[in-house]
């Protein structure tokens, strides 16, 4: 089998700078299907010619009806269309570039001003069609058919096509929302309340994480931590730049994962790409018990996809608080003890110690706090 990698989703995006058939340039995109208005994320690079057919379960639909909770936020639907011809276009989406490997794209606009998207192999046209019956996209034969009518949407800071921040965490401490990202392609924040930071140092014997803050352009590939403005994507948008840009962000123990495509149908295995958590060497974002926020040891199995991971030695505190290089710097009170170190005992409101609390008021390491 040769590899093909996205062959015929690069070919959709083409159709994005088209207006009346005619091409506008080069910009980001993403892809939604006219009739089922689902839209293409990308989940894999293993995308391989079979004989006369294409295999393109590298790629994975997202309901509409999701968008501001599984699509304006998701790196998987943007894809950076560059022009090479009035027909032909090179592709670069999130963890691939597809001229990398020797590959251009073509694409037709039908009479209603929607596009489709085909390769040809052995002498067949093979167009891109919505398989509704699965969350993946498939190709057929021929010209005739549905589901094979694609619309082209620029990535703007409208309403209704945009790209911004999904908090992963809200610290219960000050009611601060953080999340971590990886992106296939640079940005800056377009509000002044969205904060980016690298981790600097990791001191493990104080048990804290020190972010240091970006203040200009994140490049491609950066994997970094957002202190957000708003608890909603639309409040938390980016500006996606260029994919020349560069910056040097300096040290930042911060690692990004681009995958998490779980597959369990047999017929798709080969597509399953995961990574697998280590909780000896790498911390999640999330809080301490009193709320504040944290990288800590997570019970998840695979590396989330598009997201961070702080790597630690493999005698690093189970929770290492966040802090500032100003607040580490100068010192800051109350910082919450590296949970190997300083075990939690925990008493309920009537002085009875409890090993597993549930939801409620209780007295920790003699403080009293709600677990929630």
């Amino acid at each position: 089998m040769k590899r093909v990698l996205l062959y015929l989703l690069a070919i959709a995006p083409l159709a994005a700078f088209a207006q009346g058939g005619q091409l506008n340039g080069t910009n980001y995109y993403r892809v939604q299907n006219a009739d089922t208005k689902r839209y293409i994320s990308i989940v894999d690079t293993r995308v391989y010619r079979v004989g006369t057919d294409v295999d393109l379960k590298a790629m994975r639909m997202l309901s509409a009806d999701d968008f501001e909770d599984k699509v304006a936020c998701n790196p998987a639907t943007i894809c950076y269309i560059e022009q090479l011809s009035s027909n032909s276009c090179n592709l670069i989406g999130q963890g691939l570039n597809l001229s990398d490997y020797g590959y251009c794209l073509n694409v037709i606009i039908t009479p209603n001003n929607t596009y489709r998207m085909y390769g040809s192999t052995a002498g067949v046209s093979l167009y891109l069609v919505d398989n509704t019956r699965s969350s993946s996209p498939m190709t057929m034969q021929g010209g005739g058919g549905g589901y094979r009518n694609w619309w082209f949407l620029p990535i703007d800071q409208s309403n209704t096509q945009y790209f911004g921040v999904k908090p992963d965490i809200m610290a219960s401490a000050d009611g601060s929302y953080w999340s971590t990202m990886y992106a296939g392609f640079p940005f800056k924040p377009s509000a002044t309340d969205t904060k980016v930071y690298t981790v600097c140092k990791v001191d493990y014997s104080r048990g804290v994480a020190v972010i240091k803050e970006v203040t200009g352009d994140v490049p491609t590939k950066a994997p970094v931590l957002f202190r957000c403005g708003s608890a909603t994507p639309s409040g938390n948008k980016l500006t996606l730049l260029d994919p020349s840009t560069s910056a040097n962000l300096g040290a930042n123990i911060l690692r990004g994962n681009y995958y998490c495509n779980d597959v369990v149908d047999t017929n798709e295995r080969e597509h399953r790409y995961v990574v697998d958590y280590n909780k000896n060497t790498m911390r999640m974002l999330g809080t301490t018990t009193d709320g504040k926020p944290a990288f800590v040891k997570s019970d998840i199995q695979y590396l989330p996809a598009n997201k961070c991971y702080l790597a630690v030695n493999s005698s690093a505190p189970d929770v290492l608080q966040i802090v500032t290089e100003e607040e580490y710097a100068t010192g800051i009170n109350e910082l919450e003890a590296p949970a190997t170190k300083k075990p939690q005992v925990i008493y309920d409101l009537q002085g009875r110690r409890i090993a597993t609390p549930s939801k409620g008021l209780y007295i920790v390491n003699g403080k009293k706090m709600v677990i929630k």
